[in-house]
């Protein structure tokens, strides 16, 4: 990856920067791009601001693809019922208040965490939240943990590979808890559906 954003910021400076940003985790490039910085190779507002509305593009594409497909036929799909759905009408209701709720929290805050920066954009399309709280709240999430990630970068000087070590465990751990969630979920579901009958 680093080669790639060689590459990419080398030929299209703040362009690559914001390109690659669309589909690469932050916590791979901006560490790089901190270094960039502190060899003074770069300015970096600049970079910042590439990277953030780039992230920020990513997520609301996601945003958009499933705010095309609609709560409503989602909604309509767990009400026809199913042996094979694991999730209810009550199960929605309750992520739709907790999002009314918290939605721009959520948001936010979901934006330093791996996987859930992704997956955060789908209640958020589903419900629908507006697209205005969502592009601000994405965009300001993803620019503080992207600056916090440069900064770490431009510290770290020449020795800012040895973040990915870090980075990679938190992303390793910040995955396998949602992951087992997400597992724990199924299982007590299922055992829920095995008891009712």
């Amino acid at each position: 990856m680093p080669e790639l954003i060689i590459q990419a910021t080398d030929a299209l400076g703040w362009v690559g920067i914001f390109a690659v940003m669309l589909f690469a985790a932050p916590e791979v490039v901006m560490p790089f791009l901190g270094y960039a910085v502190y060899r003074a190779e770069a300015d970096p507002l600049c970079v910042l601001s590439a990277a953030s509305l780039g992230a920020t593009l990513g997520s609301t594409l996601i945003y958009l693809a499933i705010r095309a497909v609609g709560g409503e036929r989602v909604r309509a799909w767990v009400h026809r019922g199913s042996r094979w759905h694991l999730i209810d009408e009550d199960d929605l209701a309750q992520v739709n208040a907790a999002f009314l709720r918290y939605g721009r929290s959520i948001v936010f805050f979901g934006r330093w965490v791996p996987t859930v920066r992704s997956l955060v954009s789908v209640p958020a399309g589903l419900l629908p939240m507006r697209l205005a709280p969502f592009l601000a709240f994405t965009f300001l999430g993803t620019a503080l943990w992207n600056g916090v990630l440069l900064a770490a970068g431009y510290l770290a000087g020449s020795s800012w590979d040895r973040l990915e070590a870090y980075l990679g465990t938190y992303g390793t751990v910040a995955t396998a808890l949602i992951v087992a969630a997400a597992a724990g979920f199924v299982l007590l579901r299922l055992r829920s559906r095995m008891l009712r009958r």
